[in-house]
């Protein structure tokens, strides 16, 4: 039975992943308003179970589900592609390709489209970055393999402590090797 009390036909709507329902379940705003808009302030405690049988079945619900994440998860617009550089939950994707009526694999392939070139500034290149650190600056992050070599030394370093108690010469020689 449906919200408005009659039962109604299985419509054409794609079935619903379960990602996608993970999604809207993480969004704790966007399944509060779905519950209040719904059900008014007692929504059931199990609701997104309720959404999935209703949701294939009842246009209302679908409506109010599809209603609610465009205008809370995308502010009213839901774009037509994710943003560049953006990285989304694929339930988020999911949503978003089936308020455009299109698949998520027709979704993301609109994004992977190349990013608009930059302009220049002021009509010339920018410099490169310099490699040396800032002064009163850490060095870049460390790679996979200084990372292991820094684990390594540290382990090393708790090797010749006393209980929680490092000698500071141990350090001073940690820090020689760690510096450039």
């Amino acid at each position: 039975m449906s919200l408005s009390g009659v039962a109604l036909p299985e419509t054409v709507f794609r079935r619903v992943p379960a990602h996608a329902w993970s999604w809207l379940q993480r969004s704790r705003d966007v399944l509060s308003e779905i519950g209040t808009r719904l059900y008014g302030e007692d929504p059931p405690t199990q609701l997104t179970e309720e959404l999935r049988r209703l949701v294939p079945v009842d246009p209302f619900v679908r409506d109010v589900v599809l209603d609610v994440i465009r205008e809370r998860a995308f502010h009213g617009r839901p774009p037509d592609r994710r943003p560049h550089g953006a990285s989304w939950d694929r339930g988020l994707v999911w949503w978003a390709a089936a308020l455009n009526g299109v698949s998520p694999t027709e979704f993301e392939a609109a994004t992977t489209e190349p990013a608009p070139a930059q302009p220049r500034l002021f009509g010339h290149e920018p410099p490169p970055p310099d490699p040396r650190p800032a002064p009163g600056r850490p060095a870049r992050p460390p790679r996979v393999s200084d990372r292991e070599a820094l684990a390594d030394s540290l382990r090393s370093l708790l090797a010749e402590s006393d209980g929680d108690h490092v000698p500071a010469e141990a350090i001073r020689r940690l820090l020689r090797q760690l510096e450039p």
